[in-house]
């Protein structure tokens, strides 16, 4: 069985559920480099893919490619995949944060730590990226690729 040692006169058995996300931390932290090669691949090789781009801010993408599209941007590469590779920037830094916290968490756990100083940050991050999505898909909705 596996202990915690409260201090050092006690030890406290440490609960499954411990356990087992001590083990996913462990995991997470072991494989945290390649799971961020392989989203960040994921994301990037499929930015490059008009029909398959993708991106939590793929309205304000949309919108921007009007703005940088102009007569001004005509021929000028890196005018024309801004948008883009703004939009895959924010999706992989997006990812790779709540990919550590992720593990940050579980290694918490499993330590048997108080979690709501460690939780606190990345959710606050989640509500702010949701508020962010939802006010982009309400501000941009009726933006399509033909800029109209």
């Amino acid at each position: 069985m596996a202990y915690n040692q409260v201090s050092n006169n006690h030890l406290v058995q440490k609960k499954p559920i411990q356990i087992f996300t001590k083990i996913l931390g462990r995991w997470g932290r072991k494989y945290q480099h390649h799971i961020y090669a392989i989203g960040t691949t994921m994301i990037v090789s499929g930015q490059a893919i008009p029909a398959h781009a993708f991106g939590l801010f793929d309205p304000t993408q949309i919108a921007l490619t009007c703005m940088f599209g102009g007569a001004a941007a005509q021929g000028n590469a890196l005018m024309n995949a801004l948008p883009a590779v703004i939009n895959a920037a924010i999706t992989v830094m997006l990812f790779v944060y709540f990919v550590a916290s992720g593990v940050k968490v579980a290694n918490a756990i499993g330590d048997g730590q108080e979690i709501t100083q460690v939780i606190q940050q990345p959710v606050g991050v989640f509500f702010v990226t949701l508020v962010l999505f939802i006010a982009q898909q309400i501000l941009f909705a009726d933006i399509t690729a033909a800029c109209t």
